[in-house]
């Protein structure tokens, strides 16, 4: 992205919990399922926009990170998955609270996706993983519980009276936690009073609360 396109106001991003805005003339706002992006706009080069913004938060990890060739043996769960992340050159986070990182466990890979790998070494251990990016894995244990709890979704807000920009600023600061794993992503559609949110499931419950009690307009907040 250049200054050029900022200061044409085609696409602005304030990072933290992402924040994303885009020029558009019309939208169509609904609830949308986990894999689905919101159609916002009628205008193409607007919607492709939101899309890649969006999709880049839920894409699978960079297919061409490979593992060479690791033979580990009985060796802390955690050894292994480091060496997978460092032979292909990703990073790894875990769950709050996982105990089971010590047991010893075996991978025996030859040029293999780091995916594939990740997945063949948490598989016996009762864990599953997910993308954040192309380059970062979030690991936890394989529980119907977990895979909804860490399972982001998209949202579009309609506003009655805040301007979205302004309203997002804010609600990025509210939302701003280094430590949480599954940063929401903040998308904002100009000439409309939209705004879309891609987050966890307890995550955007409190967003839709905090927006609701402040879609206010400005002098509204002021006082």
């Amino acid at each position: 992205m250049t200054l050029a396109d900022l200061e044409r106001g085609t696409l602005g991003v304030l990072l933290a919990a992402s924040i994303v805005a885009v020029s558009g003339r019309s939208i169509e706002a609904r609830p949308q399922a986990a894999a689905q992006v919101p159609v916002v706009s009628n205008d193409p080069t607007v919607q492709r926009t939101v899309e890649t913004q969006l999709a880049w938060a839920a894409s699978p990890l960079d297919p061409l990170a490979r593992v060479g060739s690791l033979d580990l043996r009985d060796r802390p769960l955690r050894e292994i998955v480091d060496a997978v992340a460092k032979a292909g050159g990703i990073t790894v986070r875990y769950a709050p609270g996982m105990t089971n990182l010590d047991t010893p466990s075996t991978l025996t890979v030859s040029n293999e996706t780091v995916e594939d790998a990740l997945r063949t070494v948490l598989k016996s251990d009762g864990l599953t993983f997910q993308a954040l990016g192309a380059k970062t894995a979030f690991i936890y244990p394989d529980t119907p519980a977990n895979r909804e709890k860490y399972t982001a979704s998209n949202r579009v807000f309609a506003l009655a009276k805040a301007d979205p920009v302004m309203l997002a600023q804010q609600l990025n600061r509210a939302l701003r936690s280094p430590t949480e794993v599954i940063q929401p992503i903040i998308v904002t559609v100009r000439d409309s009073r939209t705004i879309i949110v891609r987050a966890s499931p307890e995550r955007m419950a409190w967003i839709a609360t905090w927006i609701a009690d402040n879609d206010k307009d400005q002098q509204s907040r002021i006082e």
